[in-house]
Protein backbone atom coordinates (compact mmCIF):
# COMPACT_ATOMS: atom_id res chain seq x y z
CA UNK A 1 0.00 0.00 0.00
CA UNK A 2 3.09 2.40 0.45
CA UNK A 3 4.31 1.43 -2.79
CA UNK A 4 1.07 2.47 -4.32
CA UNK A 5 0.85 5.66 -2.69
CA UNK A 6 4.38 6.81 -3.33
CA UNK A 7 3.97 5.78 -7.11
CA UNK A 8 0.59 7.98 -7.19
CA UNK A 9 2.63 10.65 -4.84
CA UNK A 10 5.30 10.52 -8.04
CA UNK A 11 2.70 10.62 -10.88
CA UNK A 12 0.84 13.82 -9.63
CA UNK A 13 4.70 15.04 -8.81
CA UNK A 14 5.60 14.71 -12.79
CA UNK A 15 2.48 16.12 -14.12
CA UNK A 16 2.95 19.22 -11.94
CA UNK A 17 6.72 19.37 -13.38
CA UNK A 18 5.69 18.59 -16.63
CA UNK A 19 6.14 21.62 -19.02
CA UNK A 20 2.16 22.50 -19.52
CA UNK A 21 1.26 22.42 -23.43
CA UNK A 22 -0.35 25.17 -24.37
CA UNK A 23 -3.26 24.09 -26.26
CA UNK A 24 -4.13 25.98 -29.59
CA UNK A 25 -6.13 27.91 -29.46
CA UNK A 26 -9.58 26.97 -31.97
CA UNK A 27 -9.35 29.43 -34.56
CA UNK A 28 -12.53 28.52 -36.41
CA UNK A 29 -14.96 29.60 -34.00
CA UNK A 30 -12.97 32.53 -33.67
CA UNK A 31 -12.69 33.50 -36.70
CA UNK A 32 -16.66 32.10 -37.78
CA UNK A 33 -18.54 35.67 -36.11
CA UNK A 34 -16.01 37.36 -38.32
CA UNK A 35 -16.73 35.73 -41.57
CA UNK A 36 -20.36 36.12 -40.61
CA UNK A 37 -20.18 39.52 -40.29
CA UNK A 38 -18.44 39.90 -43.51
CA UNK A 39 -20.80 37.62 -45.51
CA UNK A 40 -23.67 39.40 -44.44
CA UNK A 41 -22.33 43.04 -44.88
CA UNK A 42 -21.30 41.87 -48.39
CA UNK A 43 -24.85 40.87 -50.06
CA UNK A 44 -26.49 44.71 -49.12
CA UNK A 45 -23.07 46.11 -50.61
CA UNK A 46 -23.77 44.22 -53.97
CA UNK A 47 -26.94 45.14 -54.25
CA UNK A 48 -26.44 48.88 -53.45
CA UNK A 49 -23.53 48.69 -55.93
CA UNK A 50 -26.20 46.90 -58.58
CA UNK A 51 -28.27 49.98 -58.34
CA UNK A 52 -25.87 52.79 -58.36
CA UNK A 53 -24.54 51.23 -61.47
CA UNK A 54 -27.99 51.07 -63.07
CA UNK A 55 -28.81 54.60 -61.94
CA UNK A 56 -25.98 56.43 -63.14
CA UNK A 57 -26.39 54.05 -66.62
CA UNK A 58 -29.57 55.53 -66.88
CA UNK A 59 -28.84 58.95 -65.47
CA UNK A 60 -25.78 59.23 -68.17
CA UNK A 61 -28.18 58.09 -70.99
CA UNK A 62 -31.15 60.31 -70.34
CA UNK A 63 -28.99 63.43 -69.89
CA UNK A 64 -26.91 63.08 -73.01
CA UNK A 65 -23.46 61.71 -71.57
CA UNK A 66 -23.77 58.44 -73.75
CA UNK A 67 -22.66 59.18 -77.22
CA UNK A 68 -25.52 60.17 -79.55
CA UNK A 69 -24.40 57.56 -81.87
CA UNK A 70 -25.59 54.78 -79.00
CA UNK A 71 -28.66 56.81 -78.73
CA UNK A 72 -29.46 56.74 -82.77
CA UNK A 73 -28.36 53.13 -83.39
CA UNK A 74 -31.19 52.32 -80.86
CA UNK A 75 -33.59 54.28 -82.18
CA UNK A 76 -33.28 52.91 -85.72
CA UNK A 77 -33.20 49.07 -84.44
CA UNK A 78 -36.69 50.57 -82.96
CA UNK A 79 -38.11 52.04 -86.24
CA UNK A 80 -36.81 48.77 -87.56
CA UNK A 81 -38.73 46.65 -85.82
CA UNK A 82 -41.99 48.82 -86.18
CA UNK A 83 -41.62 48.94 -89.80
CA UNK A 84 -41.51 45.51 -90.42
CA UNK A 85 -44.08 44.55 -88.55
CA UNK A 86 -46.15 47.41 -90.05
CA UNK A 87 -45.35 46.23 -93.80
CA UNK A 88 -45.29 42.48 -92.78
CA UNK A 89 -48.68 42.34 -95.11
CA UNK A 90 -47.35 42.37 -98.74
CA UNK A 91 -49.67 41.08 -101.25
CA UNK A 92 -47.77 38.48 -103.01
CA UNK A 93 -45.60 37.84 -100.10
CA UNK A 94 -44.81 34.48 -98.47
CA UNK A 95 -44.63 34.23 -94.78
CA UNK A 96 -43.22 31.48 -92.65
CA UNK A 97 -41.28 28.11 -94.13
CA UNK A 98 -40.07 28.60 -97.23
CA UNK A 99 -40.52 25.32 -98.52
CA UNK A 100 -43.83 24.33 -99.27
CA UNK A 101 -43.69 20.73 -100.43
CA UNK A 102 -43.84 20.08 -96.76
CA UNK A 103 -47.38 21.31 -96.19
CA UNK A 104 -49.89 18.47 -97.74
CA UNK A 105 -53.18 21.25 -96.49
CA UNK A 106 -53.89 24.03 -97.68
CA UNK A 107 -56.85 26.73 -97.12
CA UNK A 108 -57.97 30.44 -98.91
CA UNK A 109 -60.32 32.77 -97.56
CA UNK A 110 -60.40 35.58 -95.26
CA UNK A 111 -58.41 35.57 -91.77
CA UNK A 112 -60.09 36.47 -88.85
CA UNK A 113 -59.41 36.68 -84.96
CA UNK A 114 -60.75 34.00 -82.99
CA UNK A 115 -60.78 30.11 -83.07
CA UNK A 116 -64.30 27.91 -81.34
CA UNK A 117 -64.32 25.96 -78.32
CA UNK A 118 -60.45 26.95 -77.55
CA UNK A 119 -58.86 25.17 -80.44
CA UNK A 120 -57.43 27.61 -82.94
CA UNK A 121 -56.43 30.73 -82.48
CA UNK A 122 -57.72 32.47 -85.90
CA UNK A 123 -60.20 31.43 -89.05
CA UNK A 124 -60.81 31.66 -92.48
CA UNK A 125 -63.91 32.23 -94.00
CA UNK A 126 -64.65 31.06 -97.38
CA UNK A 127 -67.54 30.89 -99.36
CA UNK A 128 -69.98 28.14 -98.34
CA UNK A 129 -71.05 29.01 -95.29
CA UNK A 130 -69.75 28.41 -91.42
CA UNK A 131 -69.29 25.09 -92.21
CA UNK A 132 -66.51 25.93 -94.92
CA UNK A 133 -64.64 27.34 -91.85
CA UNK A 134 -61.00 26.55 -91.05
CA UNK A 135 -59.62 26.94 -87.71
CA UNK A 136 -56.02 27.61 -87.21
CA UNK A 137 -53.19 28.04 -85.05
CA UNK A 138 -49.78 28.42 -85.48
CA UNK A 139 -46.34 28.73 -83.87
CA UNK A 140 -44.44 29.34 -86.85
CA UNK A 141 -46.29 32.41 -88.08
CA UNK A 142 -47.58 34.79 -86.22
CA UNK A 143 -50.95 35.44 -87.37
CA UNK A 144 -52.10 38.76 -86.06
CA UNK A 145 -50.44 40.77 -88.87
CA UNK A 146 -52.61 38.94 -91.54
CA UNK A 147 -56.06 39.77 -89.90
CA UNK A 148 -58.77 40.49 -92.45
CA UNK A 149 -56.74 40.01 -95.02
CA UNK A 150 -57.42 37.41 -98.01
CA UNK A 151 -54.85 34.23 -97.52
CA UNK A 152 -53.39 31.35 -98.88
CA UNK A 153 -52.52 28.96 -95.58
CA UNK A 154 -50.72 25.89 -95.69
CA UNK A 155 -49.72 23.64 -92.91
CA UNK A 156 -50.63 19.92 -91.50
CA UNK A 157 -54.18 19.37 -90.03
CA UNK A 158 -54.58 18.23 -86.60
CA UNK A 159 -57.92 16.28 -85.08
CA UNK A 160 -60.10 18.59 -83.35
CA UNK A 161 -62.78 18.46 -80.25
CA UNK A 162 -65.03 21.20 -81.69
CA UNK A 163 -63.32 22.34 -84.78
CA UNK A 164 -64.50 21.09 -87.99
CA UNK A 165 -61.11 21.75 -89.36
CA UNK A 166 -58.17 22.41 -87.43
CA UNK A 167 -54.78 23.43 -89.57
CA UNK A 168 -51.26 23.97 -87.40
CA UNK A 169 -49.84 26.76 -90.14
CA UNK A 170 -46.71 26.88 -91.46
CA UNK A 171 -47.02 29.24 -94.67
CA UNK A 172 -49.12 32.23 -95.20
CA UNK A 173 -49.19 33.85 -98.50
CA UNK A 174 -51.32 37.39 -98.57
CA UNK A 175 -53.41 37.59 -101.94
CA UNK A 176 -55.54 40.69 -100.89
CA UNK A 177 -55.29 43.29 -98.20
CA UNK A 178 -58.48 44.35 -96.35
CA UNK A 179 -60.43 41.94 -98.29
CA UNK A 180 -64.18 41.68 -98.45
CA UNK A 181 -65.91 38.74 -96.24
CA UNK A 182 -68.36 36.36 -97.31
CA UNK A 183 -72.26 37.74 -97.19
CA UNK A 184 -72.58 34.61 -94.85
CA UNK A 185 -69.48 36.04 -92.21
CA UNK A 186 -70.63 39.24 -93.17
CA UNK A 187 -74.36 38.28 -91.15
CA UNK A 188 -72.53 36.14 -88.72
CA UNK A 189 -70.42 38.83 -87.54
CA UNK A 190 -73.25 41.59 -87.66
CA UNK A 191 -75.67 39.72 -85.47
CA UNK A 192 -72.99 38.83 -82.81
CA UNK A 193 -72.07 43.09 -83.05
CA UNK A 194 -76.21 43.16 -82.23
CA UNK A 195 -76.50 40.65 -79.89
CA UNK A 196 -73.47 42.06 -77.88
CA UNK A 197 -74.85 45.98 -78.09
CA UNK A 198 -78.01 44.25 -76.32
CA UNK A 199 -79.99 45.18 -78.90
Amino acid sequence: MNDQSKLVKDFGQAMEEAPTAKMPMNTTTESMPVETKTRSLMIPALLIAVVLGVGTGYFLFTKGAIPSSFKKTAVVQNETAKSAGEAAAEVGKVYGSPDSSTFKDSAEGVLLAGGVGGEGSHRIVREGGESQTVYLTSSVVDLKLFENHRVLVKGETFKAQRAGWLMDVGQVKVLELNATLPDWAKKALEKAETNGNGN
